[in-house]
C-alpha cells in the first residue's frame, strides 16, 4: 500500500461523506412520497416488515414482536388479509395455532416504500462520464468488501447504526 499525502485521506473521507449526506437529502422526497400514499398503518407495515424478514409466523410471534394485545394482532392481520397483503392458515402442527405470511402484494407493498431510494438507476448512471462509472464501482466494491469482512450484513435490522456512527 503507498504513503497518502497528508490529510488527502481526512480530506476525501469528509468530501464522501458530505456527498453521501446531500444524496441522502436528494433521495429523502422519493422515499417519503410512496409513504405517504401508503393506506397501511405503521403497525401494518411492521408487521409486513416482520413477515418479510422472518417469513411465516404465528400471529403470537407477530404480537410479542410488535408488543401487542392478540385482540390487536387479530385486527391488524385482519386488515391486511383483507387487503389481500397477508395470508391466514392453521398450522399444520397445531390447528389451533394461525400462521401468517406476506403476499406478494404485501411485500410490494413495502418494497415501494423501502426499496424506492435507489438513485443510481440505469437513468441516472446513463449520465456519468466512464471515468465516474468506473470510480464508483471501484469504491462501491470496496464498501462492500469492507462491510463484508466487518460480518455487518450477518446482523439484524435493529442491531446495525447508522452509517455516521460507525468508525471511518
Amino acid at each position: 500500500m503507498t504513503s497518502d499525502p497528508p490529510g488527502d485521506r481526512a480530506r476525501l473521507q469528509r468530501e464522501l461523506i458530505d456527498a453521501q449526506h446531500a444524496l441522502q437529502e436528494l433521495v429523502l422526497a422519493r422515499r417519503l412520497e410512496p409513504l405517504m400514499r401508503t393506506r397501511l398503518t405503521a403497525q401494518q407495515m411492521r408487521a409486513l416488515g416482520i413477515l418479510l424478514i422472518d417469513g411465516e409466523r404465528s400471529t403470537a410471534h407477530l404480537g410479542e414482536v410488535l408488543g401487542v394485545s392478540p385482540a390487536t394482532i387479530s385486527g391488524i392481520v385482519d386488515r391486511l388479509e383483507a387487503a389481500g397483503m397477508a395470508s391466514r392458515r392453521p398450522d399444520p402442527e397445531d390447528g389451533r395455532v394461525r400462521l401468517v405470511a406476506a403476499t406478494e402484494r404485501g411485500a410490494e407493498a413495502v418494497r415501494s416504500i423501502v426499496a424506492s431510494d435507489a438513485p443510481a438507476g440505469p437513468e441516472t448512471l446513463e449520465h456519468l462520464s466512464l471515468d465516474e462509472l468506473e470510480g464508483l464501482r471501484l469504491g462501491l466494491t470496496g464498501l462492500l468488501r469492507v462491510v463484508r469482512e466487518s460480518g455487518d450484513e450477518a446482523e439484524s435490522p435493529a442491531d446495525r447504526t447508522s452509517p455516521d456512527q460507525g468508525d471511518t
